[in-house]
């Protein structure tokens, strides 16, 4: 009986995070709609769940997964009876496409224009990658089921507040080492990590409260769900983006199988896999609508990037990335090189300055100076030149990690490259290349420029930071190969592909 409980905590958010997100899609082409719905429907419905565990906490409230799962079954019927207004709730073969009512969307537009005429060995292809996808998943179950929990950070960090919580049925505060030692009621706790934000331990302790107390399997099952989420909005969205579902399927899987990712699924407890699948599908739901100005897809981008600071510190730092990609879509010709010149310029006067330092109610002091950054929260950080790229050039284009993810990068900038020079970068790739060109300057800062250079040389941290990357660069991969083949292949030439 615990474990249908179990069961019911994890799939009645996921549905009303689906349906909702389908009934934003009207009338469009259900084969890479209903992957998208699953994908960022079934996140956005957990990350509702922890929503209504604070909310329980700020009512006073003992904690208890009855409430919120009524919430979110209602949730869910109200969605599924909107989306089956507006949909007809036409359920496809991922691979298959289906019919549906004529949609004047660039995205239906795009499906409309790109029927399934593979040869029988791309069908038989694509079967293969699936059933190999099936089976790789159901491996990483068995690992969660049977393995306890295991991460270190997962014992010291994470793990540690959603065990108190499920022992004591409420939202214990966790404070500073200091305040903690003053207290004399002992009813506060302490953790070195006490600042981190709340969602990935809510994340866990949701499916031990429906089974009844702490059970580590439960709490390890929503990571192969955040995975299930990951894959499927991907290929979702690689669809909606025109590629044939064979294409859709291979990118998929190159992300599924990174060995780094699916050892964040099979040691469950981290909370790298939830910023890199929450942070990867905002980016991508950001390119889509760099594409076409897609509102649908700003709002998912909008929704899943304001949740990136509820998952991971750095998730804050990791919003500023959108800031030049959104430049450079809604900007172009001399107001894009304007906005540039006056970045350039407030930074060489910053630098000559010898930078800034201001205090924010409530947050604290800031200090933004050429050799030292200091931010509430986040830390202190003394910066300085720590050359060394062989941890970087081993990682990403000797060890296993990441298979071949880092010659493809490579490639395609070069593609990317090409068509900057000759002048024909659309909007879309304007905000893409801005996109990984600051996220690849945040990592340079992070691991060349402070002392988190030693996580680079002792190959840890190097890898995790980097994974959160990982979805949106290899979507940004997909989409220059594609828009390589249209100039190459004459036959698909014609097929829309934003502005």
């Amino acid at each position: 009986m615990e474990w249908w409980r179990v069961g019911l905590a994890l799939a009645i958010p996921w549905f009303a995070g689906v349906f909702w997100v389908r009934a934003l899609w009207r009338d469009a082409s259900p084969s890479g709609v209903w992957p998208l719905a699953l994908g960022y429907g079934g996140l956005l419905g957990l990350l509702a769940a922890t929503l209504l565990l604070r909310a329980q906490a700020v009512l006073g409230l003992s904690l208890d997964w009855l409430g919120p799962t009524i919430v979110l079954a209602l949730l869910a019927l109200a969605g599924g009876w909107r989306a089956w207004r507006r949909t007809a709730l036409d359920f496809p073969v991922l691979g298959q496409g289906g019919k549906a009512p004529p949609d004047r969307s660039v995205d239906s537009q795009v499906q409309e224009t790109a029927p399934e005429t593979g040869a029988e060995w791309q069908r038989v292809l694509f079967v293969l990658l699936l059933v190999w996808l099936g089976a790789r998943f159901v491996n990483l179950a068995l690992e969660l089921w049977w393995r306890p929990l295991y991460p270190w950070d997962a014992w010291t960090t994470w793990a540690v507040r959603p065990r108190v919580w499920s022992e004591l049925g409420q939202l214990t505060p966790f404070v500073d080492p200091q305040r903690w030692l003053s207290d004399a009621t002992g009813s506060v706790y302490t953790i070195e990590a006490w600042t981190y934000p709340y969602t990935v331990p809510l994340l866990a302790l949701w499916p031990t409260l429906a089974y009844g107390g702490w059970n580590e399997t439960a709490a390890n099952l929503p990571w192969l769900g955040c995975a299930l989420g990951l894959g499927l909005g991907f290929y979702g969205q690689a669809r909606l983006w025109g590629a044939s579902a064979l294409t859709a399927l291979v990118f998929t899987w190159l992300l599924l199988s990174l060995p780094l990712l699916d050892t964040h699924v099979a040691l469950a407890g981290y909370a790298d896999l939830w910023l890199t699948a929450v942070f990867g599908l905002a980016a991508i739901a950001f390119f889509q609508w760099a594409r076409n100005g897609d509102r649908r897809q700003g709002l998912l981008a909008a929704l899943l990037a304001l949740a990136c600071p509820l998952v991971k510190l750095e998730g804050a730092v990791w919003l500023l990335l959108f800031i030049p990609a959104w430049l450079a879509a809604r900007l172009g010709g001399w107001r894009l090189l304007a906005v540039a010149v006056a970045v350039a310029v407030t930074a060489l006067g910053w630098w000559r300055a010898g930078g800034v330092a201001f205090n924010l109610p409530g947050l604290g002091e800031w200090v933004l100076k050429p050799d030292l950054i200091q931010v509430p929260y986040l830390g202190r950080f003394n910066l300085g030149y720590r050359g060394g790229w062989d941890p970087v050039v081993k990682n990403f284009l000797v060890l296993a990690n990441w298979h071949l993810l880092g010659y493809l990068a490579l490639i395609a900038a070069g593609v990317a490259a090409i068509s900057v020079v000759r002048g024909r970068a659309k909007r879309w790739l304007r905000a893409e290349l801005s996109f990984v060109a600051a996220s690849l300057a945040a990592l340079f800062v992070l691991f060349f420029l402070t002392d988190a250079q030693r996580w680079a040389e002792q190959y840890t941290s190097i890898n995790r930071v980097a994974l959160d990357f990982v979805p949106a660069f290899l979507f940004w991969i997909l989409t220059v190969f594609e828009q390589a083949s249209r100039t190459l292949d004459p036959a698909r030439s014609g097929k829309p592909s934003g502005g």
